[in-house]
């Protein structure tokens, strides 16, 4: 029997999965990260907690598998994608990462379309940048830190840096190159009229291989850290989304996957380039140069749940677990909550509304509504904002589905997850393995690169699913008025989300 290591580095936590070839799950490991928040709208990770986090848990793998004799075959790894790490020529970090979450760059994202049309942009790059997104915070460090930007040999994603930090190698993958800013999308490889215009230099980025490639093996140095042989293989892996549609079996051209963590997508595999600027969503490639996967991303869902129940949950819920009360409390309200609708775009918005100064809103309270009133607001906002995305993933790819495989930890929660279900008037199929799914995905990628499985769509046959929800339609009528109201209350907003937060 052969064994492998899935890893899924996320924001708040890494997460990882020991399993034999069959994706039978021998043990889970954890370990939780630090944020940190130095000034408004930053957000930055240390990388060494990556590191011995990365140790953590698979110290823990190992040790809780409760067999002898177990050899890891090959490991691989997912991570939070749109992280920009400068390092030296030793291979030390300049600076703390800033991570997907840091809106810093948002005058560097002005410039950037100083210099591009609206629709070059989008032909040459994929997408329109915001502050969050990679190469305005390249811009931004090379403005504002020239000295670590001059002093960088590389500058890499979180996946890239792990794999770096295992190998030696400096390589990044299709999917976590093609969402920088810095990938020319028609001819797939790095951007020369980017490099030139911002005076960018295209030797600090990693070279590419695909997700399902094997990087080399572990180093004398990190086997002995991480308590693995040397010969151990290293599949390079990918981003979250990447790993999040193979965990739930979604790689084929036409196959749709949800997931809701602490953010949500939904999104379609495709075999070309599709963008729908307006609602913030696109392509990007998919393990391979051949295949993309089409996605419209919010930003805060079960951070949003999270926020709600630490901040107004947790002291009332007194001896009893808060999330088993806001069960409770979301049972207690009806269908529509009273005509309580909540907005969950937290931290600013990628889809359907793009728009970095969009916050929450709880909308229409009055005296008679209860604390349970809010508290099913806020799933069923969540599910509105998916459905959404999911009506637009249906109009851009030309592909229905009746059903989502659906993954994330968010979706724990039965009661959560009919809501969310009858919000969308689709089934939704969860895996077995909620939590880990994304990391049993590297789990996968890891078992065709070393050569167990010839591909992904043979080795997912492995993936179970175990709770299946079936939307109540008699809840059809309540949903969809509520539901347009949602889709207009944005444009109603937008000015004085732009007066209070630009």
């Amino acid at each position: 029997m052969s064994y492998y290591i899935g890893l899924d580095l996320g924001t708040g936590a890494i997460k990882g999965v020991l399993v034999d070839e069959n994706l039978e799950l021998i043990s889970t490991a954890s370990s939780s990260l630090r944020t940190f928040y130095p000034e408004k709208g930053w957000a930055e990770q240390d990388p060494d907690d990556w590191w011995l986090g990365i140790k953590d848990v698979i110290n823990k793998l190992i040790t809780k598998a409760d067999k002898t004799g177990i050899k890891v075959e090959a490991l691989s790894i997912s991570a939070q994608m749109i992280g920009v790490l400068p390092l030296s020529k030793e291979g030390s970090p300049l600076t703390r990462c800033i991570i997907w979450l840091d809106n810093r760059a948002e005058e560097e994202a002005d410039e950037i379309l100083g210099e591009f049309g609206v629709d070059e942009l989008l032909d040459h790059v994929g997408g329109v940048p915001g502050g969050k997104d990679a190469l305005p915070k390249i811009l931004w460090l090379k403005n504002n830190k020239p000295d670590i930007y001059d002093d960088a040999e590389y500058i890499m994603d979180v996946k890239d840096y792990i794999i770096y930090k295992m190998t030696g190698e400096v390589v990044t993958d299709y999917a976590c190159a093609s969402v920088r800013g810095t990938f020319d999308m028609n001819n797939l490889k790095y951007s020369d009229r980017i490099a030139e215009i911002f005076n960018l230099d295209i030797e600090k980025y990693p070279e590419f291989k695909g997700a399902l490639d094997v990087v080399g093996h572990l180093s004398s140095d990190a086997a002995n850290e991480l308590g693995l042989d040397e010969d151990t293989i290293v599949v390079n892996g990918s981003g979250d989304v990447i790993a999040a549609s193979i965990g739930t079996g979604a790689v084929s051209p036409g196959d749709t996957h949800l997931y809701i963590g602490s953010s949500a997508w939904i999104s379609t595999i495709v075999e070309e380039r599709m963008l729908d600027a307006e609602h913030g969503m696109g392509t990007i490639l998919f393990t391979e140069p051949n295949l993309w996967i089409f996605i419209g991303e919010m930003e805060s869902a079960g951070a949003a749940y999270k926020w709600f129940i630490d901040t107004f949950i947790s002291g009332i819920s007194k001896e009893r677990d808060p999330y088993s009360y806001m069960d409770g409390l979301i049972k207690a309200s009806s269908p529509g909550a009273n005509k309580v609708i909540f907005l969950p775009w937290m931290y600013g918005e990628r889809a359907p509304i793009p728009d970095i100064y969009a916050r929450g809103c709880f909308f229409n309270l009055s005296l008679d509504h209860k604390i349970s009133d809010v508290a099913r607001a806020l799933v069923e906002g969540i599910g509105f904002n998916l459905r959404w995305i999911s009506e637009l993933v249906e109009e851009n790819t030309g592909v229905s589905h009746d059903y989502f495989p659906a993954s994330g930890g968010f979706l724990r929660s039965r009661t959560v997850s009919e809501v969310i279900t009858d919000v969308l008037q689709k089934e939704i199929r969860v895996v077995r393995d909620i939590v880990e799914s994304v990391a049993e995905g590297a789990a996968l990628m890891a078992m065709v690169g070393a050569g167990k499985y010839h591909s992904l769509a043979e080795a997912v046959q492995n993936i179970r699913y175990q709770y299946h929800y079936h939307p109540n339609e008699e809840y059809e009528e309540v949903y969809g008025e509520l539901y347009e109201v949602y889709k207009e209350m944005h444009d109603y907003l937008a000015d004085a989300y732009a007066a209070l937060n630009g």
